[in-house]
């Protein structure tokens, strides 16, 4: 494939006059020029070609670059490029297939062996130049090659006129390619009639009243039912006052009240702003000052503002006119007084405020790159145009259903709430544990009749697995839509290997941008196994723009920027980084558009191709995670001078986030992970911490981000092993430790520990899933060594370790390396269905101050079935007792979690009078509000189902994350999660009933997150229940931030508390 240009005599005549002027060959000139097009091909300022000087040899072109090129002046290229070669010539020269482009001044043509990718000729005559571009077909076509022609002669123009300009000032795409750009490639004009979403729901309600808009488990209204619900909460927002535009926070779960509270604050002409109830404290609070949020919608009395982690510093006078003024409201309490209205009667009509096509939508926080979230703020008419093209792109209609699987925090849980209410279709809310579980997800969408969905590509990728084990019925799925990363060919062809029959569309945005802009539409795979982020849809203008902000080639790469009634307002309360992003669009004056900071280039067709990201922002579990905001926290932290995040691992399941730290004093890595808990949701806190003497810079002195991610997929894991795994048990296991670990499998040997390379509780879980029941937690905690657990495995030692006569006591602190002889030692007690393993973390945090911990295994509580019968309180702190009697007498101390702290009193009470009596006794999490929290405690576990039990300890800050895998886990932890409730609730009523029998000498300490729903209102826990009835001696420590205290997700704070009980300070870290 080839192309022609020849430049006209004139044009001829003055590039000799300024190659005299520059007292250079004219073929420098020309070189200069083509280092300027091959900067603008490949967006890079710092371009190399290949270059066959006159008389060179075409089969050894000379590998030539220049810095800077589109700074500096063409005078100043046309002489770089001289000096450049001059310089001597290696002896020989660069195989013509390593380079990207050449040059051609020799007039011999391509080399034998086959041009690159570009090999540009140029031929010089007495009167004239003529530019030839060749390329294999399967690389550029014609019409590519005549414009790259077209872009040599557009510099050589631009020298010839003004040599003196900077090379860079002026673009080289002719008229044609800017409109083609501009407008040819923009998405289709779709006028708006002036009804907005609210205006269109409502005829939705009036032309069906009775149909299905919304579900939830066994639960679903009515788009009469759903209209009175949110009609019921305008009014109630407007009675206090709501203005327009006035910021309400709806801090709720997903359900259908959340749903009606959604559309209630878009009714009353508010701005809805998402906050997920279980974040930290801190975040929340950042959250809802930074909006400017006025008004908050719950599910309860309680409001989010009671959990707010205020710095010492602030002005506390400040917060509370601020709370005072902020109004909270039950929305849970109006929709359930919104069940016999309709629509039209007083108080539940439709409110009728006037929406203005700019005025504000919503707020959606992101991640932000500066140390603080952003928030997005999109206006009335992109939300809708979004809708619109979700509508049409995905035919929604009457009787769809589209599965709301998406956490109120990410912006696509709108569209998959609102959309189908556009067209009389219904919105089936998928809970995540169901989520989790891709077998309940299959047979949810089949039994809910779900006929679009939505999903991250990783979990694509385990349905497809899932579907790929055996056939499975999806019901009346017919479309699925996959976003939030980039989307593999492999996967494409996987799923239509499955299921050619469902349609797959490749949906690409921001959140700036009012979600999608972008779809893609596979029927089957792409046969030149390249997937595209397809076209620009409706109303949408999109460009991909050099780093000057001109238009890049078409097929040149660039930064992918949007405008049009998709892009957002800004940044709330955040005009610096609003203007670094939302800038004027210089194609169409009056529009703002957005810089995306994605890395993408136009294909023919119109296509958009994604390249990767610009900065460091990555996605971690389906979540857009900036890590500048990661290493601004960590930058916070005494002792560290310097700190850089970086994403490891292919593939999102894999990636996990690889903190580097510089500083003089080194902190453990537990202390530093608990301290991010404090204001960064789990998502965010890195899985590794390395402590370097001192960053690594590149030649310009900035951190060497390329080296750290390199260093990221070693540190921290062992070294190659000296000796490889030998039996098959040890092969087995070490395959699955590589897969559970995320590390690589040839540096695993039979002498690693599980926990030395980076295992945690969450791994341990994911791997008795993996295994299938091979070993148990209590396997993996007693033998971390590999070697030591395949021979447990292969000994058969399961009813040793597990029957009923076997020891409670898990020796955790043991599991870890670097033991030291204990000075102290911490019992710890899970709470229910909970497991030793959940002390993990607390562990590893008082391993260096010589504190040993044991965590208890409770009878039958294991992840595999037949280990022991389920036992009562007494029997259990009986057993313990007895195993402690035969270690040494160090001082001792009591953690009870929850419902643990029935078990923990009662050790205490049997220790009491003899060598081993407690120091003191931790109550962890919820206090409870006795008598009557523990009944109704006991009547909600006894009410539970199996799948409601996982679900439950998933928030409670257990580790059960990965047990939707694996139903029967579910199954094995109902039982003992109701047996613990019930019988610590025995106890704990019978000690209520009569404290003289269960008093104990030792200090009781509470220990509670500052604000959470465990936080007793009394300094001392004195209330309904007066923990004083069974100690001399009660304190409670409040630990920062709302979220619910686990030893697993606050080991910092934990460690904390168990020094102060024995008079310990933790050592300096080296």
């Amino acid at each position: 494939m080839a192309a022609e240009l020849v430049l006209p005599p004139e044009l001829t005549a003055r590039l000799r006059t300024v190659a005299a002027r520059c007292a250079v060959p004219l073929d420098t000139v020309l070189l200069a020029a083509h280092l300027r097009v091959v900067a603008a091909l490949t967006s890079d300022q710092n371009p190399v070609t290949g270059h066959v000087p006159a008389g060179g040899d075409p089969a050894a072109p000379r590998p030539l670059g220049i810095r800077g090129v589109l700074r500096r002046s063409w005078h100043d290229l046309i002489r770089q490029t001289a000096e450049a070669s001059r310089r001597p010539p290696a002896a020989h020269g660069t195989p013509v297939l390593q380079h990207e482009s050449v040059l051609d001044l020799s007039g011999k043509g391509p080399a034998a062996a086959g041009p690159p990718p570009l090999w540009v000729s140029i031929h010089v005559h007495t009167d004239r130049v003529i530019v030839r571009a060749r390329s294999r077909s399967d690389v550029m076509s014609e019409e590519h090659l005549t414009r790259i022609t077209g872009y040599h002669g557009r510099a050589l123009e631009l020298l010839a006129a003004h040599p003196g300009a900077p090379a860079g000032e002026r673009s080289l795409l002719t008229e044609d390619e800017r409109r083609t750009q501009i407008y040819g490639l923009a998405g289709e004009s779709e006028p708006f009639d002036g009804r907005l979403f609210v205006e269109r729901f409502e005829e939705q309600v009036r032309s069906a009243p009775h149909a299905v808009a919304v579900s939830h488990g066994s639960r679903s209204w009515t788009y009469e039912r759903l209209n009175v619900s949110a009609n019921r909460i305008a009014h109630a927002l407007l009675a206090e006052g709501l203005r327009d535009e006035d910021v309400v926070a709806v801090v709720m779960e997903r359900g259908l009240e959340w749903a009606a509270a959604t559309i209630g604050v878009l009714k009353a002409g508010g701005c809805y702003l998402p906050v997920q109830p279980d974040f930290p404290a801190a975040r929340i609070a950042a959250q809802l000052d930074g909006a400017g949020c006025g008004f908050v919608l719950g599910a309860g009395a309680a409001t989010i503002d009671r959990d707010r982690d205020r710095d010492r510093d602030r002005d506390r006078d400040r917060d509370r006119d601020r709370d005072r003024d902020r109004r909270s409201i039950d929305a849970a309490a109006l929709c359930a007084g919104a069940g016999d209205g309709v629509t039209g009667a007083d108080g539940v009509g439709n409110p009728g405020r006037p929406l203005a096509p700019r005025g504000l939508a919503y707020i959606y926080f992101t991640s932000g790159s500066t140390g603080s979230p952003k928030g997005v703020m999109c206006e009335h008419a992109g939300l809708l145009n979004h809708l619109l093209m979700k509508v049409a792109d995905l035919r929604l209609g009457p009787g769809d259903v589209v599965a709301q699987t998406a956490a109120p925090s990410l912006d696509i849980s709108l569209w998959q709430l609102v959309a189908p209410l556009l067209t009389g279709g219904s919105a089936r809310i998928v809970d995540t544990d169901v989520l989790l579980d891709v077998d309940r997800f299959v047979t949810e969408l089949t039994a809910s009749r779900v006929s679009v969905a939505q999903f991250v590509p990783s979990y694509f990728d385990a349905l497809v697995t899932a579907l790929e084990r055996g056939p499975r019925d999806l019901g009346v799925l017919r479309a699925v839509s996959v976003t939030g990363e980039e989307l593999k060919p492999r996967l494409l062809h996987r799923w239509f290997a499955c299921r050619p029959d469902i349609r797959v569309v490749n949906a690409y945005g921001a959140t700036e941008v009012s979600d999608d802009t972008m779809h893609a539409f596979y029927d089957r795979p792409p046969e030149d196994r390249l997937v595209t982020l397809g076209r620009m849809r409706r109303n949408v203008h999109g460009y991909v723009l050099d780093e000057q902000g001109g238009l890049a080639p078409l097929g040149a790469t660039g930064e992918i920027v949007f405008s049009g009634v998709a892009v957002g307002r800004g940044y709330v309360n955040d005009p610096e980084r609003t203007r670094a992003a939302f800038v004027p669009d210089p194609f169409r004056p009056g529009q703002r558009m957005y810089r995306t900071g994605d890395f993408g280039r136009w294909l023919p067709g119109g296509r958009l191709q994604f390249l990767g990201r610009r900065d460091q922002q990555v996605r971690i579990r389906g979540f857009r995670v900036e890590t500048g905001e990661i290493e601004n926290r960590l930058m916070a932290l005494d002792d560290v001078k310097d700190a850089v995040v970086v994403a490891s691992g292919a593939g999102e399941r894999h990636r996990v986030l690889v903190a580097f730290l510089a500083g003089t004093v080194r902190r453990d890595a537990g202390r530093v992970r608990g301290a991010l808990s404090r204001h960064l949701p789990d998502y965010m806190i890195p899985a590794h911490f390395h402590w370097l003497d001192a960053l690594p810079v590149n030649e310009n002195g900035k951190v060497d981000r390329k080296v750290l991610t390199e260093l990221a997929g070693t540190l921290g894991h062992a070294d190659v092993p000296s000796t490889a795994p030998t039996t098959p048990t040890e092969r087995r296991l070490a395959m699955a430790w590589a897969e559970a670990l995320n590390v690589p499998l040839q540096s695993i040997g039979p002498a690693d520990n599980f926990f030395a390379l980076g295992g945690t509780s969450l791994a341990a879980a994911w791997l008795v899933v993996k295994l299938d029941r091979l070993v148990s937690l209590t396997q993996i905690v007693t033998h971390p060594v590999l070697a030591d657990l395949a021979a447990a495995v292969d000994a058969g030692r399961g009813a040793d370790l597990h029957g009923p006569g076997a020891g409670l006591l898990r020796p955790l602190t043991g599991a870890l390396p670097g033991r030291t002889v204990p000075e102290s030692r911490l019992v710890c007690f899970p709470g229910a269905g909970g497991n030793a393993v959940n002390f993990l973390a607390l562990a590893r945090e008082l391993a260096p101050c010589g504190i040993e911990v044991y965590g208890v295994e409770l009878p039958g509580h294991d992840f595999v079935p037949g280990t022991g019968d389920l036992a009562e309180v007494a029997e259990v702190a009986r057993r313990v007792a007895r195993e402690l009697g035969g270690l040494t007498g160090v001082p001792l101390v009591l953690w009870g979690q929850r419902e643990g702290a029935a078990h923990a009193l009662a050790l205490a009470r049997l220790l009491e009078d003899g060598p081993l009596a407690p120091r003191r006794v931790f109550v962890g999490g919820a206090a409870p509000d006795w008598p009557a929290e523990v009944r109704a405690r006991m009547d909600r576990a006894n009410a539970m189902s199996d799948q409601e039990v996982a679900a439950t300890l998933l928030r409670e800050g257990s580790y059960v994350e990965f047990d939707g895998l694996k139903p029967e886990r579910a199954r094995l932890l109902g039982p003992a999660y109701r047996h613990d409730v019930r019988s610590a609730g025995d106890f704990l009523l019978a000690a209520r009933q009569r404290p003289a029998a269960h008093r104990v000498k030792a200090g009781i300490e509470l220990v509670s997150a500052e604000g959470s729903s465990a936080d007793p209102a009394g300094d001392q826990g004195c209330g309904p229940w007066d923990w004083r009835l069974l100690s001399d001696e009660v304190s409670h420590r409040r630990t920062p931030g709302g979220a619910a205290h686990s030893p697993r997700t606050r080991a910092a704070d934990a460690k904390d508390a168990v020094l102060t009980a024995l008079n310990r300070t933790a050592p300096s870290s080296t």
